[in-house]
């Protein structure tokens, strides 16, 4: 396999800015994700601890809190099909606590069998061996100075069946087992902008510039040919005159209550899209900013591998950045000269360091150099300019950006055959996709990964 292969990716997938793929391997096509329980995702703590999924069977253990008392209680928590961000708000709604106190390392896959720790205020002890969610179970609880804040983990370890149409063979199992050798792009994946509906992205877009109107029809009329007839033609009336009527709403599903929200503001307060935006939860509003931002990130990247600098190593113009240790793009960061890069190259080849590229937002970096020069190209295609991540009227939409890996290693992949096609097992660092790696294995339309 070769390094900074140029075979272009999946048309879908191009309009995310996944230009490429890593390998040249011939991809076998399958399916993930056939059921829930063959997609399985186990946070790693930063000590390198295995948050494991129990068996679904598995009798409950008697509720106690280990420890002295102090002012939070971590646990691991289990969920399958629901998000993160939903679990959250459920637990803050039975402890009746605010919403922001029930914290979380990392969100984890609604599509799948997922552990992660949790923490909440010491003071629901009364209330949380009372509490029962549907889908998700507690346990490990045990007292701690410090909750559990966004970046509180090591990565993620996978456990993943891959359903194909043949038993795969050994040159294929051969084939796959060297991509554990190989540096993949380390993308933002597509989830983070949406399969079905693909425009996250391109609200974010619309929030950075301040186009709370055009944000608003993206969200409400943006159409998919996943969706039901009915639901299509209510955004299609939609699109006329972003008008919402009770006929219309009725059309959207609970599941889509952000949007049934923007509609019932919109019916009290016509042509307020920038109240309309704000009845949106500040958490969401910041995933649609970030997905804009993950878009400007993969259009770099891929300019970078096409235009043949290594994705590894670093070269005069670039960042390295302290593996394992958190990092805002403005701390625990190296940029490279002239005058270090041999002593900057040994510690990315030591793996102390490595190499990374701008997030942009409004605190970015833009020394001269080929690496900024693809940067400002990317961002005056897209016509966004870096200070217009800078919203000081709103916190949710205020971003500074930081550094993010250009690439991703999977030395512990495990590949096993079965019948219906073949388990793969594979760790990551945090903020790095599985789907990254398996489309690389797939090399098929991204529908099937979800």
């Amino acid at each position: 396999m070769r390094v900074n292969c140029v075979q272009p990716a999946h048309p879908f997938e191009q309009r995310f800015g996944i230009d490429l793929y890593s390998t040249d391997q011939e991809g076998v096509g399958g399916k993930l994700r056939a059921r829930l329980q063959d997609f399985v995702v186990e946070e790693i703590t930063p000590d390198g601890r295995v948050l494991q999924v129990a068996p679904q069977n598995e009798v409950p253990q008697p509720f106690e809190v280990k420890g002295e008392r102090l002012r939070f209680i971590r646990f691991t928590a289990q969920k399958m099909g629901i998000t993160t961000l939903d679990l959250a708000t459920i637990l803050a709604s039975r402890l009746r606590i605010p919403r922001n106190l029930v914290t979380y390392a990392g969100l984890k896959d609604k599509r799948a069998i997922t552990s992660q720790a949790m923490s909440v205020p010491s003071s629901a002890i009364q209330s949380l061996p009372d509490v029962s969610v549907s889908r998700a179970s507690f346990r490990d609880f045990e007292y701690s100075r410090n909750m559990v804040q966004i970046g509180d983990l090591w990565g993620n370890r996978f456990t993943i069946l891959m359903q194909l149409s043949q038993v795969p063979s050994s040159d294929m199992l051969n084939d796959i087992r060297a991509i554990s050798s190989t540096p993949l792009l380390n993308y933002f994946g597509v989830q983070r902008f949406g399969v079905t509906r693909p425009f996250t992205h391109l609200v974010g877009k619309a929030l950075v510039k301040r186009d709370f109107e055009g944000a608003v029809r993206l969200m409400l009329t943006s159409q998919s040919e996943y969706e039901p007839a009915d639901l299509t033609e209510a955004r299609s009336k939609l699109g006329e005159a972003l008008r919402p009527t009770e006929e219309i709403i009725a059309c959207f599903p609970e599941d889509l209550r952000y949007e049934i929200d923007v509609m019932k503001h919109l019916m009290r307060k016509p042509d307020d899209f920038a109240g309309a935006i704000e009845r949106i939860p500040p958490r969401v509003q910041t995933i649609f900013v970030h997905a804009c931002q993950s878009f400007l990130f993969n259009r770099t990247i891929s300019r970078r591998a096409s235009s043949g600098m290594s994705i590894v190593v670093p070269s005069v113009g670039d960042f390295i950045i302290s593996l394992d240790t958190t990092h805002s793009g403005r701390d625990s960061w190296l940029f490279v000269t002239e005058s270090n890069l041999e002593e900057r190259k040994e510690m990315v080849s030591e793996g102390r360091y490595g190499l990374a590229a701008p997030v942009p937002g409004y605190s970015t970096k833009t020394p001269p150099s080929p690496q900024t020069d693809i940067l400002k190209e990317v961002l005056s295609q897209e016509g966004i300019r870096l200070r217009e991540f800078r919203n000081e009227r709103s916190r949710a939409l205020d971003s500074p950006g930081g550094l993010h890996l250009v690439s991703l290693t999977i030395p512990d992949l495990q590949v096993t055959p079965e019948e219906c096609g073949m388990r793969l097992a594979f760790s990551l660092r945090k903020g790095s996709y599985a789907t990254i790696v398996t489309r690389e294995i797939m090399k098929n339309h991204p529908i099937n990964a979800v």
